[in-house]
């Protein structure tokens, strides 16, 4: 037999100063440390070997990790205490406990602002090569406050609600921005899905992409989809991606009757196996708040967005939706509902410029909606964008420069709210009782 010790026997013997035995394992250990199996000379032969006598060469007197074990530091091998102070290492203790790596991580210098890529001081970074490179400005540096708030990571994925139950107030065109601006500045899996109770137009205004699937041939395959070894791809071939805005979009089906198996469970169900995939869901609703998939995605909502105009007809729609939430919380004592009010999104756009508001009047307006929802609610305009005021495609990679920054802050308020709502309840939404 050879004098070397097996290797599992080599690893117990090394590991065992890691781990704090039992009072039993601890005479035990001594007991087993003093001769382990060995077919060398006896233990009273001065000419024995390390390796003969069951010691590891390792850990022979002359080796200087040796003293890390020996008696003068007063621990055995096996004990399992630290090697200098006898206090059990408890699993999960850090081994380092130093300063000097921690200080340089959380110094200032690993936040120093990268090179200014905007304006006048990139200008003159280029002009230089550099030798001359001025801070970024106060507006780049917010900019990048705003793009870090959209690519913050969430604890659970997150559903945002695009709700607006009047006709052709822009629900589809802020859920297609909304999602392209998320999907184009972060790395988050972005669905926009098309929960119509009938026939919506997300599907039209978005690209198909050589697909014709639709939520309803999503429903048909639940159940297999409902598997543990269901696959990212088995679930996007239901979608539509829509390549450099990097989203995908869940259609409506073109059938209105079919449409009507959208209902509460069904919705639930597809919520839960669609999130397994993607961990930002977009809804784009219908216009009937009370159809069992527009509540069932209120329910699992974590940020509602309103896309309002200043004028009568869209601004008292959104305060009857806000007061049936709030009604819906005072009947059911569950705050769910009011607090997606208290915290709304509110994206007030210009609409065509065919329609036209007294100024006096849009002021008024937006008081009004100030005092339904609170000062907690955040409002916030955006310019005419021609690239969504049409009745085709919408392609966000055409949209200028201007609506992309506004877009941005609109993100960036939506996120903050994602993230408020994901951390305050770690519980999926989708899986609660109705």
């Amino acid at each position: 037999m050879s004098g070397d010790w097996p290797g599992e026997e080599r690893r117990r013997m090394k590991t065992d100063l890691l781990v704090k035995p039992t009072p039993t394992e601890q005479g035990t250990s001594k007991a087993t440390t003093q001769q382990p199996a060995s077919d060398g000379p006896a233990p009273g032969s001065s000419t024995a070997s390390p390796s003969a006598a069951g010691q590891d060469p390792a850990d022979a007197p002359g080796n200087p990790d040796s003293a890390q074990a020996s008696p003068a530091s007063g621990t055995t091998q096996g004990s399992g205490t630290l090697l200098d102070s006898g206090t059990p290492l408890v699993s999960g203790t850090p081994l380092v406990s130093g300063s000097l790596s921690s200080a340089i991580t959380g110094s200032d210098a690993l936040e120093t602002p990268l090179p200014a890529e905007e304006g006048w001081q990139k200008k003159i970074r280029t002009w230089t090569g550099g030798l001359i490179a001025p801070k970024p400005g106060p507006q780049e540096l917010t900019r990048r406050a705003t793009l870090a708030s959209i690519r913050r990571v969430y604890p659970r994925p997150v559903t945002v609600t695009i709700a607006q139950p009047a006709g052709g107030a822009g629900k589809t065109s802020l859920t297609v921005a909304l999602a392209s601006t998320i999907g184009n500045t972060s790395d988050h899996n972005v669905l926009a899905m098309d929960n119509n109770e009938t026939m919506g137009t997300l599907g039209v205004r978005t690209r198909s992409n050589g697909s014709n699937m639709t939520i309803i041939d999503l429903l048909d395959a639940l159940e297999q989809l409902k598997s543990e070894r269901t696959r990212s791809g088995d679930v996007q071939y239901y979608t539509r991606p829509q390549g450099d805005n990097r989203f995908s979009v869940l259609a409506s089906d073109e059938d209105p009757d079919r449409m009507q198996m959208l209902t509460r469970p069904t919705f639930n169900e597809l919520l839960e196996v669609v999130q397994r995939f993607w961990n930002i869901v977009v809804l784009d609703t219908g216009n009937n708040t009370r159809a069992e998939n527009w509540l069932a995605g209120i329910d699992a909502t974590d940020q509602l967005v309103f896309p309002v105009e200043l004028n009568d007809k869209s601004v008292v729609s959104v305060l009857r939706t806000v007061e049936q939430l709030q009604a819906m919380s005072q009947v059911t004592g569950n705050q769910h509902y009011a607090s997606l009010c208290e915290h709304a999104v509110l994206v007030i756009t210009p609409g065509s410029h065919r329609r036209a508001v007294a100024a006096e009047r849009r002021k008024e307006l937006r008081q009004m909606l100030e005092q339904a929802l609170g000062e907690t609610a955040t409002f916030l305009a955006v310019p005419y964008e021609p690239a969504l005021d049409t009745n085709g495609l919408i392609d966000w990679q055409l949209a200028t420069d201007e609506s992309v920054r506004a877009f941005e802050k609109v993100a960036a308020a939506v996120s903050a709210g994602l993230f408020r709502s994901a951390s305050n309840d770690t519980t999926p939404r989708n899986t609660k009782e109705n």
